[in-house]
């Protein structure tokens, strides 16, 4: 048996692995350590995915095709005879599988659209919006965000535009979830984790599960629940941190919370929440530093909040909110 051969073989096993119910944390871990390890098994999973969504095809479909080859007729009859047992059928037949994949022999689909569509969502400057996809994946949208979603056959794509997102992504082996976020790409297949991409900005924190987080120009980061990374977009700076989540999420809630955040930033979230803006005066003023909990009420209140925390003074006109360093 050639390496190739038994590179599929493992990556069947573990995509019949983690299609089942009984899989657990540790299974994603060691599953996520395999893959990474050699980029020949990143390809052999694929091809694996690949092969498995044809039983997934019409049976009269997979009836019609023409064999290729000896091997690949003899797969495609045994594919519309076991199809109800999906998952013994590719345990068992791993072997021929894995020659006829290599052997180049088996047609196999390719990754156009699912229904062909992409799905743009919007939350408006104050909404935040919870949306429920296909797949059983649960976003909540932050206030002023845009994002678009596309589901493809092997994948499940995501690109954030100015935004903020918490998401619950559903367990699908074989359609891994990315996101893009300016020049970061978030790659997982289920987990609960939160992204924010704001004024060139990308912070990505994990509550539960692996994340990979891909920043331009740097070798992919797995973040595990409790760690968080930060990024600039262009800049070789990407950091990781253990982070309190329920912190970072606790916009949720209706709570901001800031640890050493310059008031430009405190600032902008306040303008994604109301429609009057508020302005900074001066750069003494944008550069105050903020650690502390701002609860999500009236616009004014917040605004006053802030003249308690830090040395600013405010003005209120009937079009904006100023504020100046005092």
């Amino acid at each position: 048996m050639t390496r190739s051969q038994t590179d599929i073989e493992v990556a069947i096993d573990w995509l019949v692995l983690l299609q089942g119910d009984s899989v657990t944390e540790d299974d994603w871990r060691a599953f996520d350590a395999w893959l990474t390890a050699s980029s020949a098994h990143a390809v052999a999973y694929d091809q694996a995915q690949a092969f498995d969504q044809r039983l997934d095809l019409d049976a009269r479909r997979v009836d019609r095709a023409p064999a290729v080859a000896p091997v690949a007729a003899t797969v495609s009859t045994n594919l519309v005879a076991l199809r109800p047992t999906r998952r013994v059928w590719l345990w068992s037949a791993g072997s021929a599988i894995a020659a006829a994949l290599v052997a180049g022999l088996v047609l196999l689909p390719g990754s156009g659209l699912l229904g062909g569509r992409e799905t743009r969502y919007v939350a408006g400057v104050g909404e935040r919006r919870t949306i429920v996809l296909e797949d059983g994946t649960r976003i909540e949208l932050n206030a002023a965000s845009r994002l678009t979603v596309r589901f493809e056959r092997n994948a499940r794509h995501v690109r954030m535009d100015d935004a903020q997102a918490f998401f619950d992504v559903a367990k699908d082996a074989r359609r891994p979830f990315l996101i893009e976020a300016g020049d970061t790409q978030v790659r997982v297949v289920g987990t609960r984790f939160d992204v924010r991409h704001r004024d060139g900005q990308v912070a990505v924190a994990v509550q539960r599960g692996l994340v990979e987080v891909r920043p331009a120009s740097a070798a992919p980061i797995r973040l595990r629940a409790g760690q968080g990374l930060s990024h600039v977009e262009g800049q070789d700076d990407a950091r990781v941190a253990v982070v309190p989540v329920d912190e970072v999420t606790g916009w949720r809630q209706g709570r901001l919370i800031y640890r050493d955040r310059p008031l430009s930033e405190i600032v902008g979230d306040l303008n994604r929440l109301f429609p009057r803006p508020v302005k900074l005066a001066d750069a003494r003023a944008a550069d105050m530093r903020l650690s502390g909990v701002l609860i999500v009420d009236e616009q004014d209140a917040m605004v006053g909040r802030l003249s308690h925390l830090l040395p600013v003074r405010t003005t209120t006109t009937n079009d904006a909110i100023v504020i100046r360093a005092r």
